[in-house]
């Protein structure tokens, strides 16, 4: 089962940082970063529309230039809010990137910044339209419940599903597994939780901390 360090192990690093995501390279499988358009119009990696709760700064994603959102300081690091463009080049060959569209008008971009990755990148988005905008890249699927997850992710050509950990069970992978999709289960704070995941067959283990990876 894969280790996949949610916005960069959050837990212990500045969350969505090129800090945390090299730190996160360093002993996970993949690394999973949240993908927004910023005032300037690049792409960038921040989870919330605004950056009031991980910066000393305010204000929405959108009304900052990529300038100004790279001079801010996520969580009272040296670390500001990286492009989309930083964060790929910070991944070595080998390791996963999982890019969460947080925003329709992205998955062209993204799959364009892709092509020039190092690692393969995975596209993944609770809104099933912003994942019809990726032609060329894998995609998952993200869902709170398990209900219609495996049909709607098939209805849309994507090689995985990620539930809440609350809607992972045994049933659920057996399932996505039937058909194709792999299963990755966000967000695991504990390794009693991780545990809980190698027994339902999860393919992946979505966490904050590296201390709660698959061993």
């Amino acid at each position: 089962m894969d280790c996949i360090a949610h916005r960069g192990f959050p837990g212990v690093n500045p969350e969505n940082t090129v800090a945390a995501v090299a730190d996160a390279a360093s002993r996970a499988d993949a690394v999973e970063v949240d993908v927004r358009i910023c005032g300037s119009g690049e792409l960038v990696v921040c989870h919330d529309e605004t950056v009031d709760r991980t910066t000393d700064g305010s204000g929405p994603v959108s009304a900052h230039t990529a300038e100004e959102l790279a001079a801010l300081s996520v969580e009272g690091s040296d670390q500001g809010v990286p492009t989309f463009e930083e964060v790929v080049e910070a991944i070595p060959d080998g390791v996963t990137l999982y890019a969460e569209l947080k925003e329709r008008g992205t998955g062209e971009a993204v799959e364009r910044v892709a092509a020039d990755a190092d690692s393969e990148v995975v596209v993944s988005s609770f809104d099933s339209e912003a994942l019809t905008e990726v032609e060329a890249l894998p995609t998952a699927l993200v869902q709170w419940e398990s209900e219609g997850l495996v049909s709607r992710a098939r209805e849309l050509g994507c090689s995985a599903v990620a539930p809440n950990l609350d809607a992972c069970d045994a049933s659920l992978v057996e399932r996505a597994h039937g058909v194709g999709l792999d299963v990755t289960a966000w967000t695991v704070t504990d390794p009693e939780e991780t545990e809980r995941l190698r027994e339902a067959g999860a393919d992946g283990a979505i966490t904050d901390f590296p201390d709660c990876c698959p061993s």
